[in-house]
C-alpha cells in the first residue's frame, strides 16, 4: 500500500502521487493501515443514458430529460500546485524596511552630531558674536561721520570760492560801467590837429601795428602829447582817434 505523507490518504500500489495535494506517495506496511484508512480508488464515470420515455409527464407537459448512471466525477489533476511567492515578497519587504530604517537612523545621528558641534563652538566663543554686533555699528557710524564731515568741508569751500567769483564779477562789471560812462581824462597839454595827407595810419606804437586809418583830409584829431620818439621825418604824437590811445606821425597832421 501507499500513503500520502501530507494528508495521510491511503492509495493502492499502482498510484504514485496523491490525488488531493499531488505529493509523492510512500510505501507503508499493511499492518499499519486501519480499517478507516482504506485505499482511495478512482473510478471512471459510466456513460450517461438518455431515456426518451421520460421526456413527457402524465399530464402532457414537457419535462427535462432524465439521466441514469453513476454521477460524473471530474478528474483530479496530478500536477503539483504552483508554489506561492509570499515568502519571497515578505523577505523583500523586510529587506527594504531594514535599509530604510538604517538610513533614517544614520540621518538622525548625523543631525545630532552637527548640533553638538555647533553648540560646542558657540560655547567656546559666547561673546564673539555680541562683540562683533556691538562694534560693527560703531565703526560704520564713525566712517559715516567722517564722510559727512569731509563733504561738509568741501561744500563750504565751494561756497567760499563761489562767493569770491561773484564778488570779482561784480567788481569787473562796475569798473566796466564806470569806464564807459566817464571819458578818459585829457592831458593838460592836449590840442587838436587836422589830417593833411590821408590815408593816415594810427598805430599802437611808433612804427607798430596799425589800429585804424583816417581817410579824409581835414579830419580833426585830438593830440594828447608827444611820445618823445623822433625820426628823420618828424615826431610821433599820442591820439585817441581810434577810441583808444594810439600814435600818429607829425607828417600826417597840422596844428
Amino acid at each position: 500500500m501507499r500513503k500520502c505523507p501530507q494528508c495521510q490518504q491511503i492509495y493502492n500500489d499502482d498510484t504514485n502521487f496523491c490525488l488531493t495535494d499531488g505529493a509523492t506517495l510512500v510505501s507503508v506496511s499493511d499492518s499499519f493501515i486501519t480499517e478507516s484508512d482504506m485505499p482511495t480508488v478512482v473510478r471512471e464515470a459510466a456513460p450517461t443514458v438518455y431515456n426518451p420515455a421520460q421526456t413527457q409527464s402524465s399530464y402532457g407537459q414537457n419535462q427535462p430529460p432524465s439521466y441514469s448512471g453513476a454521477p460524473f466525477v471530474p478528474p483530479v489533476s496530478s500536477a503539483p500546485p504552483a508554489k506561492s511567492n509570499t515568502l519571497l515578497i515578505v523577505a523583500l519587504v523586510g529587506l527594504i524596511a531594514l535599509v530604510a530604517g538604517g538610513a533614517i537612523v544614520g540621518l538622525v545621528m548625523y543631525g545630532l552630531s552637527s548640533s553638538d558641534n555647533k553648540n560646542a563652538n558657540a560655547a567656546v566663543n559666547p561673546n564673539s558674536a555680541d562683540q562683533t554686533n556691538r562694534t560693527a555699528p560703531d565703526n560704520r557710524k564713525t566712517d559715516a561721520d567722517e564722510r559727512a564731515e569731509k563733504l561738509k568741508r568741501e561744500q563750504e569751500k565751494l561756497d567760499r570760492d563761489k562767493q569770491k567769483l561773484e564778488e570779482e564779477r561784480k567788481r569787473l562789471e562796475a569798473q566796466k560801467k564806470q569806464s564807459q560812462q566817464t571819458p578818459p581824462p585829457q592831458p593838460p597839454n592836449s590840442r587838436t590837429a587836422i589830417i593833411i595827407d590821408p590815408p593816415s595810419n594810427i598805430r599802437a606804437a611808433p612804427n607798430g601795428t596799425v589800429i585804424c586809418i583816417a581817410r579824409t583830409r581835414g579830419t580833426v584829431v585830438n593830440i594828447l602829447g608827444s611820445t618823445g620818439v623822433t625820426d628823420n621825418n618828424g615826431v610821433w604824437y599820442y591820439t585817441d582817434y581810434c577810441g583808444s590811445r594810439g600814435v600818429i606821425h607829425s607828417s600826417q597832421i597840422r596844428f
